[in-house]
Order: structure tokens, then sequence, then C-alpha cells
């Protein structure tokens, strides 16, 4: 029975220091605790809200930013493609003024006399006489004039075959376009 007493004398204390604590006002307490789990619930929402509005921009920033990884793989391609193309550009242009050389070699350098060209003919071809850089620093083409006006003067009624070819000025053009190319 004794224990029985003091199991029921720990009761007693136990309750009545509850009573004291509900007794004593902490409501002042309470209030404040509600009140801060206010404050902390709004600012978990301010921040929920701000974490869905930074989630949409990064998505839309991920978006448009494969879009431009794609416009920037496409112009990348772009690029390759238009410096092959002015490569190929570039060794035409090379390969049209060799050409041009050779032509204005053997058209002005004639010294036997074999093509006979008029003033009017002269005239239209008077272009050749210029030195033309074959290969040189040419960082970039120059404007090509295709209207054709230069040489819709001239007639063609010597052919290849008819032309007296003089060898050695057709040798000696080859060879200084093998010696510009070294």
């Amino acid at each position: 029975m004794e224990v029985t007493m003091l199991n029921l004398r720990n009761l007693f204390d136990q309750l009545m220091r509850q009573a004291e604590v509900l007794n004593e006002g902490c409501e002042y307490q309470f209030i404040q605790l509600a009140k801060n789990f206010e404050e902390f619930r709004k600012r978990w929402q301010n921040l929920e809200n701000e974490f869905a509005k930074c989630k949409d921009h990064l998505m839309k920033a991920e978006t448009e930013r494969s879009a431009l990884d794609v416009k920037l793989k496409h112009a990348r391609n772009q690029v390759d493609i238009e410096i092959k193309r002015r490569q190929r550009a570039e060794a035409d242009c090379e390969k049209l003024e060799r050409q041009i050389q050779l032509i204005r070699e053997l058209l002005m350098c004639d010294s036997s006399g074999s093509i006979q060209l008029s003033e009017e003919q002269k005239s239209a071809l008077a272009f050749l006489n210029r030195q033309t850089s074959i290969g040189g620093n040419k960082s970039r083409l120059s404007t090509i004039d295709e209207s054709g006006s230069n040489l819709s003067d001239i007639s063609f009624d010597k052919t290849d075959e008819s032309l007296d070819w003089d060898s050695t000025l057709v040798k000696a053009g080859r060879l200084k376009k093998r010696e510009k190319r070294v």
C-alpha cells in the first residue's frame, strides 16, 4: 500500500505543477508563438511563390539557351560553308588570274607578230595590261564585273587550232606558275 500511496503522491505533484503552469499567465508567450508561426508560414509561402517564379524563369532560360545553341550550331555550319565557298572562289580566282596572265603574255608579248589585233580589240583587252598579283597578299576577293561589256566587241574569228602557238611562251608561263606556288 505504501507503493500505491507513493504513486498517488507523485501523480498529485505532477498535476499541481501542470496546474501552476496554466495559472501563471503564459498566454502572452503562446500568442507570441502563434504570431511567429504565422510570420514563418507567410515567409515560407512567399519563398515557395518566389521558387515557382524562379523555376519558371529557369525553364524559360533553358529553353531559350537551347534555341540559341541550335541557332549557334546553324550559324557555325553556315560560316563553315561560307569559308569553304570563299576558299573555292579564291582558288577559282587564282586559276583565272593565272589564265589571264598567260593570255596577256601570249597576246602582248608576241614578238613574232603572228597574232594581229586591231586597235579596237587592243583597247578592249587593255585590262590585261595591268599587273595582277597571282596568289598575292589579297585577303579578300574584289568585286567582279560580270556584265561582260569589256569583251562584247571582240570577234573570235581565229580558233585555237588555227593559231600559231609559240610553245616557248606557254612553257615559260607554266614554269612561272609553278615557281609562284612554291
